[in-house]
């Protein structure tokens, strides 16, 4: 795909979370009843859910706004889960899953099977589970049991996630430990919210979760604005003029910290019942990505912005488990397109070009990469050609779409 040089300027619509889709999902594939989860805009990880809480036994049907869930009920069949490239969908259901069947088998796509698991495994083990491989494609022997739960919570807030989902379909009360930082907290915070607008009774204290047993109860829900995918083109509105509506100013997204990353970077920023960011001033900024681990891909663009300085990006090692190894990606996205950056093990920096020449950019079949190059032609010379631009399906299929209603031209 072609992208060339513009300005974005106009209002959009937030697309709906994909974080808060996943987990209403799963919470009313639990439930008692028929929910109604309402997002008028899926994308290819939602749709993976859906697909599997289907193969677990979920009856699940479309509808103009949205899915009616009716919950789970047990087939007789050994089911086949394939998340496709989704880690939210593997992580989450693999625990989940193990409550109900003594038997799965479990596949997936892209990087998904080279992506960290072994963690989740081990508990798994400790607590009823075998597995006949340590990495996709592999096949479950043994059903969960209640009780306590350790895990590590500095290589994906996601275990800790699959664990409390689990811990809701067990018999009798269970609590899941995190025995060391907990990064990305606020994705926990989102799962506890969700599971307790179902019903669930869940007492958190410090890195601790005591999920008593619950019944939950089928409802309709709303999932909000998603911040993550909408800060793309906030961060276009530092260059030119965007407004997005739709989104939740109180949100548990910790994406919602790119207002105040905008007010450091120098832009103008205003919250009324849409967000509005234009441009004003340009400075280096220094990001802590220790809980907006995806950030950092539309950052580095702010940052090649700057005229002179360096901004520093920092507590990034996870990112090198992501869709790509998120550091060297970026880093290649932003020297591809004739900037300057220090790539480190943890951290990368980047300096200040006073904008980007335009090139060619290999997505590596990352879909925050794709995003944040073609909103990098904001602050381009010359076009932007991406490479495998169709891996934005992941999670923001219609994000061209709105591109081109704000100006970009493609």
């Amino acid at each position: 795909m072609r992208v060339k040089p513009s300005k974005l300027e106009g209002s959009v619509k937030a697309i709906p979370s994909k974080s808060f889709a996943h987990r209403a999902l799963i919470c009313a594939a639990i439930s008692d009843g028929v929910s109604q989860i309402i997002f008028d805009k899926t994308s290819d990880d939602i749709d993976a859910t859906i697909n599997c809480l289907r193969t677990l036994g979920a009856k699940i049907e479309k509808f103009e706004s949205g899915v009616r869930v009716q919950g789970i009920s047990k087939l007789d069949n050994i089911p086949i889960v394939d998340s496709k490239e989704s880690g939210s969908t593997f992580r989450f259901l693999l625990p989940l899953a193990s409550t109900i069947y003594g038997q799965v088998i479990f596949i997936g796509e892209g990087r998904l099977p080279n992506r960290p698991i072994k963690d989740l495994m081990d508990v798994m083990k400790h607590r009823g589970v075998e597995f006949d491989s340590e990495c996709l494609p592999f096949k479950t022997n043994g059903l969960l049991s209640p009780g306590r739960y350790e895990i590590s919570g500095d290589v994906s807030s996601q275990y800790v996630s699959g664990l409390l989902f689990a811990a809701l379909n067990l018999n009798g009360s269970s609590e899941v430990i995190v025995n060391t930082n907990l990064e990305s907290k606020s994705y926990v915070d989102i799962t506890v919210e969700v599971m307790r607008a179902f019903g669930a009774d869940i007492i958190e204290k410090g890195n601790s979760f005591l999920v008593n047993e619950s019944k939950l109860k089928a409802r309709s829900y709303n999932v909000e604005g998603d911040w993550s995918n909408s800060s793309f083109l906030l961060v276009a509105g530092a260059f030119g003029k965007v407004s997005v509506n739709g989104l939740n100013k109180e949100s548990s997204q910790g994406d919602k910290q790119i207002l105040k990353i905008l007010e450091d970077f120098g832009a103008e920023v205003v919250t009324s019942d849409e967000i509005t960011v234009a441009s004003r001033d340009r400075n280096p900024i220094d990001v802590d990505l220790k809980d907006i681990p995806d950030m950092l891909p539309i950052l580095s663009i702010l940052a090649a912005s700057v005229d002179g300085g360096v901004s520093r990006f920092y507590n990034a090692s996870r990112l090198r488990l992501k869709e790509s190894d998120r550091i060297k990606s970026t880093a290649d996205l932003i020297t591809s397109l004739g900037g300057k950056v220090e790539e480190r093990d943890d951290e990368l920096l980047i300096y200040g070009t006073n904008g980007l020449a335009g090139g060619i950019v290999d997505s590596h079949n990352d879909h925050r990469i794709v995003m944040a190059a073609a909103i990098a032609s904001t602050i381009s010379e010359n076009d932007i050609v991406i490479k495998n631009s169709k891996a934005i399906n992941k999670s923001y299929p219609t994000f061209f779409d709105d591109f081109a209603d704000l100006g970009g031209k493609i």
